[in-house]
């Protein structure tokens, strides 16, 4: 999580329960306490889903790249008896060529399935020539595998990048709303040194000394009331 929205959401849940130990009967007040709850929930559900997505998206490229390495060594065995069995049929002499392991993930996979294609096709000659009998299917499966953590990757992806954009969106709205009842309680306790002291350390965003060159002027701040 973006460490400026982090402390937003620090601040915005000690605003919370700053609201929950000092209630007050003015229906705007309760309205915004009660809001501002509703969306600290759903942010820490949002950072628990950008958790998740990062994560798989590690686990993901980890599962891939090892299949990766399988597959590019399985291929090399069919490609060299390729080469032996082009002699009875012709049509296997352009080869099977180990796909790059270096290149795209879509590309890897297309010549993945085309070799797969190929042993199927020439499967009783390929395994006289000493491939598995077992080569295709094992191939198949292992390509199945190498697509499914490429979509799980762009699928954690977009998990996480969806959950970033929300929770911009949410500590956006959770200024708002802290800004909305700062209002209410710089007048509330107007009289009340004490409690009108405790509101503005609770309403307060400790920006660190060190990040300030990173956020604009005033940017996330609450304005005290007037």
């Amino acid at each position: 999580m973006n460490i400026d929205i982090r402390r937003k959401l620090e601040m915005a849940a000690r605003v919370r329960d700053f609201a929950r130990a000092h209630p007050d009967a003015n229906p705007g007040h309760t309205a915004a306490a009660e809001r501002l709850t509703e969306r600290l929930a759903r942010a820490d559900a949002l950072a628990q889903q950008q958790v998740a997505g990062r994560r798989a998206v590690t686990g993901a490229i980890a599962s891939r790249e090892k299949l990766r390495e399988e597959i590019a060594d399985s291929i090399a065995l069919l490609a060299g008896l390729a080469r032996q069995a082009a002699r009875e049929e012709p049509e296997l002499a352009p080869g099977i060529t180990r796909p790059d392991r270096s290149g795209s993930a879509q590309s890897f996979l297309t010549r993945g399935r085309v070799a797969a294609a190929t042993a199927t096709t020439h499967q009783a000659l390929l395994v006289r020539l000493g491939m598995p009998q077992t080569y295709p299917a094992d191939l198949g499966g292992m390509l199945d595998q190498f697509e499914a953590a490429v979509n799980e990757k762009h699928a954690g992806r977009a998990a996480h990048t969806g959950a970033r954009a929300e929770l911009e969106a949410v500590a956006a709205e959770v200024m708002r709303l802290v800004g909305q009842l700062d209002a209410l309680n710089q007048f509330r306790f107007r009289n009340d040194a004490e409690s009108l002291g405790a509101w503005r350390s609770a309403r307060n965003v400790a920006w660190p000394l060190a990040g300030r060159g990173n956020v604009e002027p005033g940017a996330g701040k609450v304005q005290p009331a007037a």
